[in-house]
């Protein structure tokens, strides 16, 4: 698997800025951001999506995934374009 490292990358969601640290491609298909696993896969265009590894939500720390979904609200069919 390949591993991406991002300069700057993020959505919003429900307000609140979310900035991706580290992700992989990954093989998922859907409408560009569907979350399309609770794991936080989003798709990202006709027949890609990113399987998002580390995030940092707007003012806290840094968070591996498994961490993060524990706590959020962002799951399976939400839409991080209508956010």
């Amino acid at each position: 698997m390949a591993y991406i490292h991002f300069q700057e990358l993020f959505f919003l969601y429900n307000n609140e800025r979310y900035k991706i640290l580290k992700g992989e491609i990954a093989k998922d298909k859907g409408k560009m951001g569907e979350v399309l696993k609770n794991e936080l896969v989003v798709a990202c265009g006709k027949d890609e999506s990113i399987k998002i590894l580390k995030i940092q939500r707007e003012g806290k720390k840094p968070q591996k995934i498994k961490e993060f979904i524990l706590g959020s609200k962002i799951k399976k069919g939400s839409n991080l374009n209508n956010a």
